[in-house]
């Protein structure tokens, strides 16, 4: 495991539950683009997704001003996506950043940086931006940013105050302001809802659950040919499959039929593959889900996988899943997990070929797969 200086950024969405209550599907697709957003920020200005659980991000960067950067463009981006949605659609982000000395280990990270940033995210405004005092006074005369500092604050299984500085995008044009932690009330309010959001420091590592639940594979309106198609999604034999090999799945699974402007090479991408092949003759069983794709052509959905056959001290007990945001083109789906690259290409038989590209303390490997649909 080696120690590195990360700028650290944590993301999410302000009161995604209720989003997801007032209209499911809706958000399902937003949610896409959310992530999408994030990628393509991240990657512009040199950065990394290390996770994306749910509507939690976490992403590192070398450098304090490229995360504020990405921070910047991702809020432009989503007020941007925000115009053409009522007020209380409005998927509005919070987002905190923070410069720490972290573990890495095959590209998860570990350490008070990550709480930090998930509790920094925690105190930014909706549609704002909280750094820690370092961030600050890095980006101070580089970028054209004005944070408030809003004092010390303290938070959840943090030992010492965090002195904390807020922007928000609109406010420079007009907008919204965000003045209300430079008060002792504004403070122990803050306070109060970082307890709210203890649980976003999961974020550094996909979840893994043991209880296979129940799979919900749900039929949205769409073309006949798509209505066919989703019917040949087995939830069961998802589970069934899951179950046998060890591979740790959400408890909730929904594919959704795509919209009728949805090419269908692209939605001949929706739905799950697996089989008992392995990436390598020593290692790991893999599944893939994918669960919506829109017009655009991002993928929403899982990649999970197995302990592999010959565990060692850093890989046993690692079968876990992971969220993704992908882009389908003429190559494929492709998403990052980790150091980890991963291509997944749709064959004429309807198999799906896979092709992992990582890198960890032992060297660069390439490996590849082929999983057959489950229907």
């Amino acid at each position: 495991m080696k120690r590195k200086i990360s700028a650290l950024l944590a993301a999410d969405i302000v009161k995604y539950s209720r989003l997801v209550a007032a209209d499911e599907e809706e958000t399902v697709h937003r949610l896409a683009d959310y992530r999408a957003v994030f990628g393509e920020a991240a990657a512009r200005h040199g950065g990394r997704i290390v996770n994306m659980v749910g509507d939690a991000v976490l992403a590192d960067f070398p450098s304090s001003v490229d995360a504020v950067r990405c921070a910047l463009a991702v809020q432009e981006a989503i007020d941007a996506h925000n115009c053409a949605f009522p007020d209380d659609r409005r998927m509005e982000v919070r987002i905190g950043v923070t410069l720490a000395d972290i573990m890495d280990q095959e590209g998860e990270l570990f350490g008070d940086g990550v709480n930090i940033a998930a509790r920094l995210e925690s105190l930014a405004p909706p549609g704002g931006i909280c750094v820690s005092q370092t961030v600050a006074e890095q980006v101070a005369g580089k970028l054209p940013v004005t944070f408030t500092d809003i004092g010390p604050q303290r938070v959840k299984n943090i030992r010492n105050p965090i002195r904390a500085y807020v922007f928000v995008p609109q406010a420079e044009d007009g907008g919204r302001s965000w003045r209300g932690l430079t008060t002792r009330k504004g403070r122990l309010l803050a306070g109060a809802a970082a307890l709210t959001v203890a649980f976003a420091g999961s974020i550094v590592a996909a979840v893994q659950f043991r209880d296979p639940g129940q799979a919900r594979w749900v039929a949205a309106a769409g073309p006949p040919a798509a209505m066919q198609a989703a019917l040949r999604f087995d939830g069961e034999k998802v589970r069934a499959l899951a179950d046998k090999q060890a591979i740790p799945l959400p408890k909730n699974l929904k594919v959704l039929v795509p919209a009728a402007n949805v090419p269908a090479k692209l939605a001949d991408y929706l739905g799950a593959w697996g089989g008992d092949k392995r990436w390598n003759p020593r290692g790991r069983q893999a599944m893939l889900i994918v669960e919506s794709i829109d017009e655009s052509g991002t993928a929403l959905g899982f990649y999970a996988h197995s302990v592999p056959l010959m565990p060692n001290e850093v890989t046993q007990n690692s079968a876990r899943f992971v969220p993704f945001a992908s882009s389908v083109t003429d190559k494929g789906l492709h998403f990052v997990w980790g150091q980890a690259k991963y291509t997944f290409r749709l064959m004429p038989d309807g198999s799906m070929f896979g092709e992992l590209d990582t890198t960890n303390s032992r060297g660069h490997f390439n490996f590849s797969i082929t999983l057959d649909r489950i229907e």
